[in-house]
């Protein structure tokens, strides 16, 4: 699944994600209609808890809030019978819910799709795919 394939897929219900333009967005969609930034990561392999990184987090979670926004974490990952999508609130599950991320450093790829051989330090949570706000299928074909 793509970033485009979440978009068209989460507005199928009651959202209207519009991609943003910005190449170096710290989101990748944002609907005006409902007041929400999208941060969209797609996987290649499932996993039960997913990452997400801490600067990213902080400075959408400031951006958000400083604006009056949401900010949403959609997580894409492949399954035997298709695509899953998990959609988080992180920041709701931090506020209202008391979520432990568990923040660590990791030695993670610099960059995921672009074949970087770099490794570096990043400062990682976790979001465990149960406490997904939504979770969608998208199934594949025969």
């Amino acid at each position: 699944m793509t970033e485009d394939d979440v978009i068209k897929l989460l507005n199928v219900g009651h959202y209207n994600f519009v991609r943003m333009d910005e190449k170096f967005s710290r989101y990748d969609a944002f609907d005006a209609d409902n007041g929400i930034m999208l941060e969209i990561k797609c996987r290649r392999k499932h996993y039960d808890d997913t990452i997400i990184e801490k600067p990213k987090y902080d400075w959408n979670k400031k951006y958000a809030k400083d604006n009056g926004f949401e900010f949403m974490y959609a997580v894409t990952m492949p399954t035997e019978g298709g695509d899953m999508l998990y959609l988080f609130d992180p920041i709701g599950m931090e506020e209202h819910e008391d979520y432990d991320f568990n923040w660590e450093t990791r030695k993670l790829p610099a960059q995921t799709d672009f074949n970087w051989k770099e490794w570096v330090d990043k400062e990682v949570g976790y979001l465990h795919i149960d406490d997904a706000m939504i979770t969608l299928e998208k199934k594949t074909s025969h």
